[in-house]
């Protein structure tokens, strides 16, 4: 605290704005300025309103270029500058990268406290105040990772918190593009794009030009970095650290920062602790191998999937099983179903070839493209349903997002797809009965996607028992809803026929022909998908996903 009083005492708070904004602030003048944001309401409307004028400025020097319109003439403009220096005492930023960032790391500071003050005391409760970010940083990818806190996704952003994993290696992407390497068993949280806390095991982060002053705050101080690389593993009040490349600051309270380079590995036992130098250095897997052993895992698990496979494919329940081609160029999605099934190739119309699930190019199908669909035909009738699909949604667009709907709505004919409100809708077609409405029956899940969804892989499951006279939908191996048929809802037989993986066919002119209704292309990619003549259990299907899925 004392090295920053020293700051503030040096500078005034107009001198830390300008340097920040113009991007000539020192890690030491962000952490001070950050502080002087933290505590004063004040300042931060001062630097807000510094902001905000800049950019006003700078918009209208520019003036309109797709309209060729010059907003002022050059003595004006100098004028407009003259006038900016006296109302902001010279503020006058370059725009650099490095400005641009840490503008935007005291924006997210700024976010942060103003959201802090904002109680129901100051009413307003339908005024859109900006909400606080869900995070500052992507999981780029994690090796049997062991989620004490609520499990995370490869791809997801990871939410705001503290977060435990008991085992494995995550590999993190900040959004100020440092590369953040964590190894359980760990207790950590990400403060912002440039502060991390530590507060139990062992990180390694290598930090790009534009995130120096990126810092790991630990009980025994906080450790900034000046470029490039270095490691940091905690135990207790403990801390060690190794500088792997560059240059780091160690800044205790009430004591002056000390920096370190390239080689050094020093112990700090407390607070109040002097640096000890390490014998051993501290070892923590780079990003690059940690992304190479997350793939390896993926490898692992797929080859114990194709196993498992084999078994599923001499199920003699199953009807067909579609999957991404083994040749890139291939338009054809085969049916991999042993026996005497009749169930046809799909032919690929339309759709990209895209990674799949395990990270293999072009073994799978992206069918946002407008259009794009697999087309199957199925002949054969069937007493009792199941689907089971694997498919990656970026986002839910259109009112009906086709999962597998057969052409037109027929009596027996099965239609399986997803709301935009998330909830998975499936229905079999059944005729109209004296006495009963004309409605048709729909089997609804709960809402199962969410917009940060956005990417992921998911496995879905219905089946639908004739007989027993139920229906149940499946997320990722777990039973969500079971809903009774009505007697009156019953069909005597299953009919597909020809359908449309993705999407649907023209519809039948009986029913609406607008573009809302008619229009149901997956925004998003298919994997593989199983039909089965018969009910798949809960424990199968909780067997299925968890032989087929990545282990995150």
């Amino acid at each position: 605290m004392a090295e920053k009083r020293i700051i503030r005492q040096k500078q005034g708070f107009e001198d830390l704005a300008v340097n920040a904004l113009e991007g000539l602030a020192g890690a030491d003048e962000v952490h001070a300025l950050e502080e002087l944001l933290k505590e004063s309401e004040k300042e931060r409307k001062r630097y807000l309103g510094f902001a905000a004028f800049e950019c006003a400025l700078e918009d209208a020097l520019k003036g309109d270029a797709s309209t060729g319109a010059i907003v002022c003439r050059s003595d004006e403009s100098s004028s407009l500058r003259r006038e900016a220096n006296r109302k902001t005492g010279g503020l006058w930023p370059s725009r650099s990268v490095q400005a641009f960032m840490v503008t935007m790391a005291l924006v997210v500071v700024l976010v942060v406290v103003l959201n802090r003050g904002l109680g129901p005391k100051q009413g307003n409760s339908g005024s859109g105040t900006a909400p606080l970010p869900k995070g500052f940083a992507v999981v780029a990818s994690q090796t049997d990772v062991d989620w004490e806190t609520s499990a995370v996704s490869s791809g997801d952003v990871l939410p705001r918190g503290i977060h435990y994993i008991e085992s494995g290696v995550v590999h993190l992407e900040l959004y100020s593009g440092v590369q953040l390497v964590v190894e359980g068993e760990a207790e950590f949280s990400i403060e912002s794009p440039l502060v991390v806390t530590l507060n139990k095991g062992a990180v390694r982060a290598y930090v790009p030009d534009v995130a120096h002053g990126f810092r790991i705050v630990t009980k025994a101080g906080k450790i900034i970095d000046y470029g490039t690389e270095f490691s940091v593993r905690v135990s207790g009040d403990t801390t060690d650290f190794t500088v792997l490349d560059g240059e780091v600051g160690l800044l205790q309270d009430e004591r002056p920062e000390i920096r370190f380079t390239r080689g050094d590995s020093l112990r700090v036992r407390s607070a109040l602790g002097k640096p000890e130098v390490l014998k051993n250095p501290i070892r923590v897997m780079s990003s690059s191998t940690a992304s190479r052993e997350a793939q390896q895992s993926l490898s692992i698990q797929e080859a114990r999937w194709e196993t498992s496979l084999q078994e599923w494919l001499r199920d003699p329940r199953l009807v067909a099983c579609y999957r991404g081609p083994s040749e890139k160029q291939s338009r054809v999605l085969e049916n991999l179903a042993d026996g005497g099934v009749t169930a046809t190739q799909a032919a690929v119309v339309g759709a990209t070839a895209c990674v799949n699930r395990w990270g293999q190019e072009g073994r799978a199908f992206d069918y946002t493209r407008f259009g794009s669909r697999s087309r199957v035909a199925l002949p054969e009738t069937m007493d009792d349903i199941s689907f089971v699909c694997w498919l990656k949604i970026n986002s839910l667009n259109n009112l009906f997002n086709s999962i597998f709907l057969t052409d037109g709505h027929e009596e027996g004919e099965p239609h399986w797809q997803i709301l935009r409100d998330g909830r998975i809708f499936f229905s079999v077609k059944h005729p109209h009965r004296k006495g009963t409405s004309w409605q048709q029956m729909v089997f609804y899940s709960p809402p199962i996607w969410r917009d940060e969804m956005s990417g992921d892989w998911n496995m879905l499951a219905v089946t639908y028992d004739r007989k027993a006279g139920k229906v149940a939908h499946y997320f990722n191996g777990k039973q969500i809803s079971l809903e009774l048929i009505p007697d009156h809802a019953r069909v005597s037989r299953i009919n597909i026929s020809a359908a449309s993986i993705a999407n649907w066919a023209e519809p039948n002119p009986l029913y609406r022909t607008d573009e809302e209704f008619t229009c149901r292309n997956l925004n998003g990619s298919v994997d593989e998908v199983f039909i089965f003549d018969g009910v798949l259990g809960a424990s199968e299907i909780a067997t299925m996903y968890s032989q087929s899925s990545g282990g995150e």
